[in-house]
């Protein structure tokens, strides 16, 4: 009987594939051979499962795309099961929510790894269509995650209600992607440990209570949204 190939599993081992080529030489070198030989597979083989090289690149980008949207989910709903159990004061649930935003960071070495490939990618999109495409949704992705963190804090007063979201939720996306690219380009100027405490130190600031408000007060009402608003397509 012939061997059943499992097709997830192979489109899966493709992309990893591509995204080692891609690290180590560019979108450039990044062609039905090259990925092929890395995966150990005929050029037909790869061809067969994800079509042709834009086709595959285009698969490879939202496959990284949904492995950060995947891991960031798990994570929130771990830390939804935990607040819901009560299990989390309010420094614990700002921690909480830092670490859930960090999850987009390049932190540790499997995501610096997906950064670098994120960032090739996003290069490319300027100036292709598919990719720019892909790029948006990934972007309004990280948008609506932002903002679902923001307006919950802002909802249960753990942040001003003077807050304008509309300038907020860009500016922590901002944060966000420019710790990424500098913790991804130049590691040595920026360790993941100051990466991580940038972002605390930022949902510190926007916590911190207004001039009539007891300070007291404000380690007490910082919570974590539902982690299912924050992947609502």
């Amino acid at each position: 009987m012939p061997k059943t190939v499992d097709r997830t599993q192979r489109r899966d081992a493709i992309a990893d594939a591509l995204f080692e080529v891609l690290r180590e030489g560019g979108l450039s070198r990044v062609t039905l051979g090259s990925v092929a030989d890395r995966a150990g597979l005929a050029i037909g083989s790869v061809r067969h499962f994800l079509g042709t090289r834009e086709e595959m690149i285009g698969f490879a980008f939202d496959t990284v795309s949904n492995r950060f949207q995947s891991r960031i989910l798990a994570r929130a709903e771990a830390l939804r099961a935990a607040l819901d159990g009560g299990q989390l004061d309010a420094e614990a649930r700002l921690q909480a929510t830092a670490g859930l935003l960090c999850e987009l960071l390049p932190l540790d070495a499997t995501r610096r790894d997906e950064a670098v490939v994120w960032i090739e990618f996003e290069t490319a999109a300027r100036t292709d269509p598919q990719l720019a495409e892909i790029s948006a949704r990934a972007a309004a992705h990280t948008t609506r995650l932002i903002q679902t963190v923001l307006q919950a804090a802002q909802e249960r007063g753990a942040v001003s209600p003077h807050l304008d979201l509309d300038v907020e939720i860009p500016r922590l996306g901002a944060l966000i992607d420019g710790l990424t690219i500098r913790a991804s380009l130049h590691p040595d100027l920026l360790t993941p440990e100051t990466a991580r405490e940038a972002v605390i130190v930022h949902l510190r600031q926007l916590r911190r209570p207004t001039d009539d408000e007891d300070p007291r007060d404000e380690r007490d009402r910082f919570d974590l949204p539902d982690p299912h608003r924050a992947t609502n397509r």
